[in-house]
């Protein structure tokens, strides 16, 4: 929070002398669309989606028998009363099992999609920086803003550097 106060503060002084304005350089960069098309998330979500797609496949492969079992208590042909009742109970247990194991699969997804993407904004942040050098940027704000000017918009220059950088480790 002191941060963007700070932030505030400096952007306010900046612009509030006409000289200074004049000297300093400002540019604006969308991380949010950075974060949804940049390829290294794509690349990302696929790895996490091949990394769990065992326990995804033991996920439906539960949730079949479930629904066979279901079919099974629906039909009820040469069910006695306490056969349709131990079979309703199974059916109970397995179902509650499916979604503590379907709840701590989604975790463990989530848990490895946030550490990938800290691992992938250091990146990004880096080539934000790079791009700010490389123009002589002064100051590159990336949220809080009301009205950007496509002038001042460098998140397709970002977008382009970090896609060269998939296409030089493919």
């Amino acid at each position: 929070m002191l941060h963007r106060k700070f932030l505030a503060l400096l952007v306010v002084l900046v612009l509030s002398s006409p000289a200074a304005l004049a000297e300093v350089s400002v540019a604006y960069v969308n991380a949010t669309r950075l974060l949804q098309d940049a390829p290294q998330v794509a690349q990302i979500k696929e790895r996490i989606r091949t990394e769990f797609s065992a326990r995804d496949q033991r996920l439906a492969a539960m949730q079949k028998q479930i629904r066979l079992l279901e079919e099974q208590l629906a039909r009820g042909t040469g069910l006695t009363a306490e056969q349709q009742q131990r079979l309703q109970n199974d059916i109970s247990a397995r179902k509650l099992k499916f979604k503590h194991a379907r709840d701590e699969l989604e975790q463990d997804k989530q848990l490895r999609f946030s550490e990938e993407e800290e691992r992938f904004s250091r990146i990004m942040h880096e080539v934000i920086a790079q791009v700010a050098q490389d123009r002589k940027l002064d100051l590159v704000i990336q949220s809080g803003v009301i009205w950007v000017s496509p002038r001042i918009d460098i998140t397709q220059t970002v977008l382009e550097r970090l896609q060269a950088m998939m296409d030089e480790k493919n």
